[in-house]
């Protein structure tokens, strides 16, 4: 079987598996499988290409989860870890840090210290990430609000304006500031965005009263091109394990489907190993529809991608979903599985000899089944 018959499978299937069956040849399946995996490990790298991974620093939401530990919070009232008012959760902890204070003042200050020095310059980080929320008899919203980078020492910091971030008395606020230089930060005795040792959160009002100051889910982070990440080994084994490893499993499930199937409708598709051989055949289209399909997502725009399945999914909804190469690209793989199983159709007439009526009508159950049992399998085994 040399290479003009396995690509007659594309554009002359009766022809090509005439041969085929005639001669079943398992160098010709290798050369299909090869091609398919090759094409996959395309389309691992395609898609790659367009994600940046979300970093984080600390990884998890450390900062915020203890008083003290490698860091160390101070504040100018009560510090405690609140277990029932935060906002990260699931794996990401569920504490938020809270100062009280006990007596009427007019402001309220909470500093983290002792977190290492994190590089926030053009090749470090370039986002601080936190959520905020502020209480106060009366309601009455701050005068001013601030956040101090420390760089080195105290009285050596950067300082932004967070006033436009904060919600109202009782309600947490999110907010994403982009760190660096040019970002829009003021500077104190320059400080050095390659080392940032520490932070503090102040509010201030004009008159007197108990407040209440809490912080969660704090810290800094980039995003990462997800091949830099990886390394281009890494990508190809991801694609071998996630892509691979599956399509292999189909291959089997998908023949040994179609040979019980054709045994319930008094067809014989003669041993189940020769009948492998030949059905492996039909993945050629696997192999043109998986690169079709890289081509629409290469005309995709880069994403971010966060470890917040929430956030990745509104990225997802915004950047993407509109767009109809990404529509294509989620229909090409069903509308590629009909063309692989037409091309068992194929197989399957010239086996049995009978109608296409038949032949198509056992292909059709086989496909069903397949599609059922194909993904519970798979779950089953963990892919």
């Amino acid at each position: 079987m040399g290479v003009r018959e396995v690509f007659e499978v594309l554009y002359s299937p009766v022809n090509a598996f005439k041969k085929i069956i005639e001669k079943p040849d398992f160098k010709g399946v290798i050369l299909v499988l090869v091609l398919v995996i090759a094409s996959m490990i395309i389309s691992q790298y395609v898609v790659a290409s367009k994600l940046n991974l979300e970093t984080r620093t600390p990884e998890n939401d450390d900062w915020t989860e203890t008083l003290t530990n490698q860091h160390n919070w101070t504040s100018n009232g009560l510090l405690l870890l609140d277990n029932l008012d935060y906002q990260m959760g699931n794996v990401d902890g569920n504490h938020s840090i809270s100062s009280s204070t006990t007596d009427p003042t007019s402001s309220i200050w909470l500093k983290l210290t002792d977190i290492g020095s994190i590089n926030c310059s053009a090749d470090g980080e370039t986002e601080l990430f936190f959520w905020i929320k502020w209480i106060r008899e009366g309601e009455l919203s701050p005068s001013s609000g601030v956040l101090r980078l420390f760089s080195g020492s105290e009285d050596s910091y950067f300082e932004a304006d967070i006033m436009d971030i904060l919600s109202s008395s009782g309600e947490w606020a999110n907010a994403t500031l982009n760190v660096g230089s040019d970002q829009g930060w003021t500077s104190n005795n320059s400080p050095d965005w390659q080392s940032i040792t520490g932070m503090e959160f102040k509010l201030d009002w004009p008159s007197s009263a108990n407040d209440t100051l809490k912080i969660d889910g704090l810290f800094f982070r980039k995003f990462v091109p997800f091949i830099e990440s990886a390394g281009a080994g890494g990508a190809i084994q991801l694609a071998l394990f996630n892509l691979a490893i599956p399509f292999a499993m189909d291959w089997i499930l998908w023949s040994a489907i179609l040979l019980i199937v054709a045994k319930l409708f008094q067809e014989d598709l003669g041993r189940w190993a020769t009948l492998l051989v030949i059905i492996g055949y039909t993945y050629m289209s696997a192999f043109v529809y998986t690169l079709v399909n890289s081509a629409f997502v290469a005309t995709l725009p880069p994403i971010n991608y966060y470890l917040d399945p929430a956030l990745t999914q509104i990225v997802l909804n915004e950047a993407w979903i509109p767009l109809a190469a990404y529509s294509v690209s989620l229909y090409l793989p069903l509308i590629g599985s009909i063309w692989t199983a037409l091309l068992a159709a194929v197989v399957v007439r010239l086996m049995t000899q009978n109608t296409w009526r038949k032949a198509l009508l056992i292909t059709a159950v086989a496909f069903g089944v397949n599609f059922i049992v194909n993904p519970l399998v798979q779950l089953f085994l963990g892919f």
